[in-house]
């Protein structure tokens, strides 16, 4: 696996943890080797909590970059 990476538009609301979720899901599903079920779901959880978290502690926006590296697959 090469490094992949992507950065959602910054998030501005609660409703848009979903759309942070739905990059985050997205994000895992292109990477080769595959992420196990269980462990994308973990890692959309942890998004899903950070972001939230962000935003209600944070006061404002924060931006979602995701990142992939070879040695984290194995």
């Amino acid at each position: 696996m090469d490094t992949m990476s992507v950065s959602a538009a910054a998030v501005r609301s609660t409703t848009s943890v979903a759309d942070a979720r739905e990059s985050t899901r997205e994000f895992l599903e292109g990477l080769v080797p595959a992420v196990a079920a269980e462990a994308a779901e973990t890692v959309v959880l942890v998004v899903s909590e950070l972001v939230t978290n962000a935003l209600r502690h944070g006061g404002g926006t924060c931006t979602l970059d995701l990142t992939a590296h070879p040695a984290a697959s194995k």
